[in-house]
C-alpha cells in the first residue's frame, strides 16, 4: 500500500474565493474534466475529561455524525505522519458504526477493547472510569463539497472542499477555516499522472498551502488561548529590547 501522503494532498486556502479560482484554473486544463459536485454536512465531536487524560495519553476519541449515520472512532496520535499513514494505519485506530443518538455509555465495551488492542503495555488509567467522565470539548461542523476529476490514462481524482466551523470549549474560542484535498482514486500506476496534476495546480494556484495537519490539529491551532496581558507585555518588552539593540548596532541577544 502506498503512503497516504502520496495519494492525498491537503491544503489550507487563502480566502473564501480560492476554491472558485482553482476550479477556473482546472477548467483551462484541457486534459481534465470535472463532474457535478455533491455536498454533505458533517459534525465531528471530540471528547476528553476535565484533566485531559486522553490527550495526555496521546489518544483522540471522536464521534462523527453525517446525515442519518454516525461513527465512533478512537485513535492514537502520531508524531511522524509519514510513518503513521502507511500499512500501520489500522493498528493505531478502531472505529464502529453507531446510532446517531446513541449515548457513549452504550459503547464502553467497544472502547475498552479498542484501547487494550492498541497498546501492548498496561494502561496507566482505568478505561471504564475514564469514559464515564469524558465530555465533548471540541466541535467541528463541516460543509463538504466533493467533485470527481477525470484525466487521460485512467486518472481519477477526488477534489474535496471543506469549510470548517470550529468551537473549542476548553478555550471558549470559535474559528472558521477552509481546506482543499486532492485524493487519488484510480490505480497506483496512475500516481505519476496524479503528481503531474498536483504540480500543475501548485504552479498556477499560489493561494493554497500544503499541510500534513489533520482537521483536529488545524482546529486546535486555530482556537488556541488568546495571550494573557502578561504575555503581551513580555512580547512588547522583547520587541523594544531587540529594537534598541538594532539601533545601537550591537548584536541581538537570544538569551
Amino acid at each position: 500500500m502506498l503512503n497516504i501522503f502520496k495519494q492525498e494532498r491537503r491544503y489550507t486556502v487563502f480566502d473564501k474565493n480560492t476554491y472558485v479560482r482553482l476550479l477556473k484554473i482546472i477548467g483551462t486544463m484541457t486534459t481534465y474534466t470535472l463532474d457535478a459536485p455533491t455536498r454533505r454536512k458533517i459534525v465531528d465531536y471530540y471528547y476528553d475529561n476535565e484533566n485531559r487524560l486522553l490527550d495526555q495519553n496521546e489518544l483522540l476519541l471522536r464521534r462523527r455524525v453525517f446525515s442519518s449515520d454516525a461513527q465512533l472512532k478512537i485513535k492514537r496520535k502520531y508524531f511522524n505522519p509519514d510513518y503513521f499513514y502507511t500499512d500501520n494505519l489500522r493498528s493505531h485506530e478502531r472505529e464502529k458504526d453507531i446510532g446517531i443518538n446513541d449515548p457513549l455509555s452504550k459503547h464502553y465495551f467497544f472502547l475498552n477493547n479498542a484501547l487494550n488492542s492498541m497498546f501492548s503495555n498496561n494502561l496507566q488509567f482505568d478505561p471504564d472510569k475514564l469514559f464515564e467522565q469524558v465530555r465533548v470539548n471540541l466541535t467541528i461542523k463541516i460543509d463538504q463539497e466533493n467533485r470527481k476529476l477525470f484525466g487521460y490514462g485512467g486518472l481519477k481524482i477526488e477534489i474535496r472542499q471543506e469549510k470548517l466551523n470550529i468551537f473549542n470549549k476548553l478555550t471558549n474560542r470559535k474559528a472558521k477555516t477552509e481546506l482543499l484535498q486532492f485524493k487519488l482514486l484510480s490505480s497506483e500506476d496512475t500516481l505519476p499522472l496524479f503528481e503531474d496534476f498536483i504540480t500543475r495546480v501548485e504552479r498556477h494556484c499560489k493561494e493554497i498551502f500544503y499541510t500534513k495537519d489533520s482537521k483536529h490539529e488545524i482546529a486546535i491551532k486555530n482556537t488556541r488561548p488568546l495571550p494573557t496581558k502578561e504575555e503581551i507585555k513580555k512580547h512588547k518588552e522583547e520587541m523594544l529590547r531587540r529594537k534598541a539593540f538594532e539601533e545601537s548596532g550591537e548584536p541581538t541577544s537570544n538569551a
